[in-house]
């Protein structure tokens, strides 16, 4: 069983279009393995920075997805977090009977006031402080209230039709 068993790609598309149009971060439909089969949004700078140097993609992104995916196997509840940078990053399970089949992944922004980890980028990406800075300026903000507010609809539209729990 898999995401598709629960929607149709156009389906999925449409919640994730919405997604990100709420929180103005790009969102994705992954599978149980965490490989990414549709998309919305486009990222920020930095993000795209990071996402584009292997090391770093497997360091900040994919470590954050494994910990967030696991969490939300086990306590079948949405995860809002940050990635490995300091950036914003929510993840909504779906499960169909039982199985949990992937999942909604949100991420790219920052909550105001929170620091973004110049100096932990610039280790695992080798790119100068100078340059993270510029793109840390780029990073969107989004208020704690609008994200719960987000995920909490998600998850309960979801689960309320059967695919959440």
């Amino acid at each position: 069983m898999g995401v598709y068993d629960i929607r149709s790609p156009e389906e999925w598309q449409k919640i994730l279009d919405d997604v990100c149009q709420a929180s103005g971060m790009p969102a994705a439909l992954v599978d149980a393995k965490s490989v990414v089969l549709q998309s919305s949004g486009k990222r920020c700078p930095l993000c795209a920075k990071i996402r584009s140097i292997n090391e770093s993609l497997s360091f900040i992104c994919a470590q954050t997805q494994q910990f967030m995916v696991e969490t939300s196997r086990t306590s079948r509840r949405p995860v809002i977090d940050a990635c490995e940078a300091g950036m914003l990053k929510f993840l909504i399970p779906l499960f169909l009977d039982g199985e949990f089949t992937g999942s909604v992944t949100v991420c790219g922004c920052s909550f105001p006031g929170e620091e973004i980890e110049v100096f932990g980028i610039s280790q695992v990406t080798k790119m100068k402080e100078d340059e993270i800075i510029s793109l840390v300026k780029q990073v969107p903000e989004i208020e704690q209230a609008k994200v719960d507010e987000i995920v909490d609809r998600l998850f309960q539209k979801l689960k309320s039709e059967g695919h959440g729990q």
